[in-house]
């Protein structure tokens, strides 16, 4: 456990290099147990989350984004990884269960792995169908080991989240739930989440992660808060951190703290601080334009959105969008000639999210003025 929890604060802080030499030599050394190759998975559906950008606050507080079509494409490679590692750690599982069918750990690991492929199959595949019914065998491995065994604290992780869910979904969709054994409510969800976060031996930082996006669904700002602010104190090397300090302050209505946040981390992205140069500079600066904007910043906003234009590395998405944004704040400061060429600059663009009908709108509602 103490070689693990040293992988896992890499794969917190974002090392995930040295988090996959931690695990690999893990297994050298444990060669039957099944967490190490778990582990390994997990690194790799991580990576890949990182690559599309998808490792952020707002991606889970509106997980509609993972139930719709994606157009992106796992390299073959990292796939075939991900699945090598987890069919391994689910044959030692039931190596381990076919000695004994009641071994604890053996069950929790394969309900693990149960609750990985669900992840997998929504973030990275957007399968509904394939999330739920794996979702299902993992809910009903942990339920039943925190039922035998009300101290095996990991175990309420997987548990609190399916009764969160539960008690969050609409009252004539319940019985879904409950025809798959489902039961619980978003109070039992959050006190399981709770022991799991501060009991649990392998899940402890993740419930605190999940606690935290919970809390802002729930508009607990002040709980989110402190448990990202603590997660940025003893993960430092994360850019992730900082940025749902940020994000939490600005939801609060905390805008002031928020910009100096948002202002603090784009400083560590620019220098390209170890970890925060994961971070693609061109994408972020158009993103702390938009949050910015959004807060009513408009000068802060309008050089981010200049910026990004003026880059010949910005993605041709972030350009035409920042034109789009630019062309706004200069309208709302009257200078209209100057947002008319914003405008017209969208329309020279390849047509994304709906940005060329947006210019023209805006342009002919400019023109009937």
């Amino acid at each position: 456990m103490e070689r693990a929890q040293a992988g896992f604060a890499h794969i917190y802080n974002l090392d995930y290099e040295e988090a996959r030499q931690a695990f690999t030599a893990l297994e050298k050394e444990y060669p039957q147990h099944p967490a190490p190759p778990l582990y390994l998975a997990c690194i790799v559906w991580l990576e890949e989350m990182l690559r599309r950008q998808d490792l952020s606050l707002n991606r889970f507080l509106y997980p509609s984004y993972f139930s719709g079509k994606t157009d992106q494409v796992m390299p073959p490679r990292e796939r075939d990884a991900f699945f090598t590692n987890l069919r391994r750690c689910e044959a030692l599982a039931n190596t381990i269960l076919q000695k004994n069918r009641r071994d604890k750990d053996g069950r929790y690991f394969l309900g693990t792995a149960y609750g990985l492929r669900s992840s997998f199959a929504i973030t990275i595949d957007h399968s509904l169908p394939t999330a739920f019914s794996n979702g299902t065998k993992a809910y009903s491995a942990m339920r039943q080991l925190t039922e035998e065994d009300p101290n095996y604290y990991d175990a309420y992780l997987t548990v609190g989240i399916y009764e969160y869910i539960v008690g969050s979904i609409p009252w004539y969709l319940k019985w879904m739930a409950f025809m798959v054994g489902a039961r619980g409510n978003k109070q039992d969800g959050m006190r399981h989440l709770s022991l799991a976060s501060e009991k649990g031996q392998y899940v402890r930082v993740e419930a605190q992660v999940v606690q935290m996006v919970l809390d802002v669904r729930e508009h607990r700002y002040s709980e989110a808060l402190e448990i990202a602010r603590d997660l940025d104190r003893r993960f430092p090397r994360s850019f992730l951190f900082p940025l749902n300090v940020a994000q939490i302050l600005k939801l609060a209505g905390q805008k002031d703290q928020a910009v100096t946040a948002f202002l603090q981390a784009e400083k560590r992205v620019e220098a390209r601080e170890p970890n925060f140069d994961k971070v693609p500079l061109q994408t972020f600066r158009y993103s702390l334009g938009s949050e910015l904007m959004d807060m009513g910043k408009h000068d802060l906003a309008q050089e981010r959105f200049q910026r990004s234009i003026e880059d010949p590395l910005t993605p041709e998405r972030e350009k035409a969008l920042s034109h789009l944004r630019l062309g706004r704040i200069l309208e709302w400061k009257g200078k209209r000639s100057q947002a008319i060429a914003e405008y017209q600059a969208v329309l020279s663009l390849r047509n994304v999210e709906n940005s060329h009908s947006q210019a023209e709108q805006l342009l002919r509602n400019l023109a009937g003025k």
